[in-house]
């Protein structure tokens, strides 16, 4: 059985949940918990060049122009994207462990999270 949470603060909730059910002592059953991630990132530089002729209305006469742009920076995401996540399980005993799995999207060059996209999931299972 599993559940999508479907906001982050239920994701929070979940989070310091979890956190505080660690630090309770457990001695006969056991924990498994991983933290993973990729972050996918560099420089990027992109530049480009149109050409053309503008004609004046009510006229023959035309006049080129050339535009020119050029663009760099640091880019997130350039080949997949970066993502970070926290798994883990917590055997509760007679076969049954209690699961779950959060995993956030993020844009390195700025720090932020993609709040659209993520994976929040908890269940129980035998």
């Amino acid at each position: 059985m599993a559940f999508i949470l479907p906001t982050a603060k239920t994701a929070g909730h979940l989070t310091t949940l979890l956190f505080i059910m660690l630090l309770l002592p457990t001695p006969s059953h056991a924990l498994d918990l991983q933290f993973y991630g990729t972050l996918d990132g560099g420089f990027h530089s992109r530049s480009s060049k149109t050409q053309g002729h503008f004609t004046q209305p009510g006229s023959s006469q035309t006049t080129p122009f050339t535009i020119q742009s050029k663009n760099t920076g640091i880019g997130s995401g350039l080949k997949d994207q970066s993502r970070i996540g926290l798994r883990g399980s917590h055997d509760i005993g007679a076969g049954n462990q209690i699961f779950f799995e959060l995993e956030e999207e993020i844009d390195i060059a700025t720090g932020h999270r993609n709040r659209d996209r993520g994976v929040r999931v908890i269940g129980i299972g035998g």
